[in-house]
């Protein structure tokens, strides 16, 4: 027989395990067919659940829609992290992190759930404060070695970050919008290519170009 402590346990563990079952089928949902045609009780059918149950754990679409949105921001923070700490030179590892990042940018749940309709539910409170939340500290990681290197004299972290956090979020809104999201993550890396070979040179004084037979975007390897 379960005492006090193990039954409260046990339900704890369930709960848990219905209300990622119910993020993991509204990530499906929102993604397959946006949020505005997702219903509460198509989410609710598909769990095997009541719906009560559902507002158990969250107040409304909105809130499950917040939930599913900050586990996929979290994931794409996770991923340009250890592609950025993977690499030892400060300027690889943004490189790593940026390309990192462009890629998210092609994946069907980051396009559509934190780019396309968080804007439009205020549940996330708007993709931009999502996103700095989140992916600034990450950044702020990203960049630290680069400025501690004095790669970068005279320039703060904190500015630093918030500026690379907008060129971020201009690039996602290029990559969703675009017809063609593979050519626009193409076209967005050889522009982040030329800006950071042009901030490297305008620090060591020389100019890094790529070479001949290369695309712009290999300047990964400098």
């Amino acid at each position: 027989m379960l005492g006090p402590v193990s039954v409260k346990r046990l339900r704890e563990r369930q709960a848990e395990a219905t209300r990622e079952l119910l993020i993991g089928i509204a990530r499906e949902r929102f993604v397959e067919q946006g949020y505005s045609a997702t219903a509460i009780d198509d989410i609710v059918r598909r769990a095997g659940i009541a719906k009560g149950a559902l507002y158990h754990h969250f107040s409304g679409k909105d809130a499950l829609f917040k939930a599913v949105y900050d586990v996929v921001l979290g994931e794409t923070a996770e991923s340009v992290m250890t592609a950025a700490l993977a690499e030892q030179d400060p300027w690889a590892a943004v490189r790593a992190g940026l390309s990192a990042f462009l890629d998210a940018c092609l994946q069907p749940a980051f396009r559509r759930i934190v780019i396309i309709d968080s804007v439009g539910v205020q549940a996330a409170d708007s993709w931009e404060g999502g996103l700095e939340g989140v992916e600034l500290p990450m950044l702020r990681i990203v960049l630290t070695p680069l400025v501690e290197s004095a790669a970068l004299p005279g320039v703060e972290l904190d500015p630093l970050a918030h500026v690379a956090l907008g060129g971020l979020y201009g690039a996602a809104l290029y990559i969703a919008r675009a017809a063609d999201p593979q050519a626009a993550r193409t076209e967005a890396e050889a522009v982040l290519d030329i800006v950071l070979r042009g901030v490297r040179a305008a620090i060591t004084g020389r100019s890094e170009k790529p070479a001949a037979s290369e695309p712009a975007s290999e300047c990964s390897r400098m």
